[in-house]
């Protein structure tokens, strides 16, 4: 009898947990916040200091990767300012055309050897798929300048992140390439490699792997682990 009471409150809680687990993924798998974002670049978090969100969606049966962007709130910044930030960031990510502000071609090289783990190029003739750029503030009818009114009197504030399933938040069409986009605090831009008309980046979006810390870095780490278990031997 306590065996069978036993195994019975066993299964119970694996099916407890697993109801649980299960509501913890569905609930969480279309909703994707900025505080969701764990790997940053650009400036440190404070009071003075703006945020916006790029992901990028290879559309190649991977998930989207999202990384964080901070800068001093009294700088103008553009798309292409975000994204040359976190290409000086990240040497495993690389672009073509960034100056021209039509960006293409990128790629993921996970362990730097020249051979891309993912990879998408400019445009496919055979899909008519290329690198959509979109952004989540709605843009002004005859004004291609991105979002930002005549003169640039102001600059259309955004919606939130188009993942929060709970607020007005959505993908929308850029009007420009990246250096015709400014920035706001709250912005999110996505590259998307889909055909035209595309809704923006899909849904299965996760905070990007972490930055590889320099090559500098990593010896600094080296010599330093040596030095204090060098100390620490020569104590004991």
């Amino acid at each position: 009898m306590t065996c069978s009471t036993t195994m019975r409150l066993i299964a119970a809680g694996a099916l407890f947990c697993s109801a649980n687990l299960l509501s913890v993924i569905t609930a969480g798998a279309a909703t994707f916040l900025v505080s969701d974002v764990t790997t940053w670049y650009g400036a440190e978090d404070g009071p003075n200091t703006s945020e916006a969100v790029l992901v990028i969606d290879w559309a190649d049966g991977g998930q989207a990767w999202a990384w964080g962007f901070r800068w001093d709130s009294a700088e103008s910044k553009t798309g292409q300012d975000m994204l040359a930030a976190l290409l000086g960031a990240e040497p495993r990510l690389t672009v073509e055309g960034l100056a021209s502000g039509f960006v293409s071609h990128f790629a993921w090289d996970a362990d730097l050897n020249g051979t891309p783990d993912r990879f998408k190029p400019g445009f496919d003739a055979g899909t008519g798929d290329y690198w959509t750029y979109s952004v989540n503030n709605a843009q002004q009818d005859g004004n291609f300048n991105n979002g930002a009114a005549p003169g640039g009197a102001h600059i259309l504030p955004p919606l939130g992140s188009p993942y929060d399933e709970a607020g007005p938040g959505a993908w929308i069409s850029s009007n420009t390439g990246v250096n015709g986009r400014p920035l706001a605090d709250g912005a999110w831009d996505g590259y998307y490699y889909a055909g035209f008309g595309s809704a923006g980046p899909g849904a299965n979006v996760v905070s990007a792997p972490v930055a590889v810390p320099e090559p500098g870095a990593v010896s600094l780490l080296v010599i330093g682990a040596l030095g204090f278990w060098t100390r620490r031997r020569s104590v004991i």
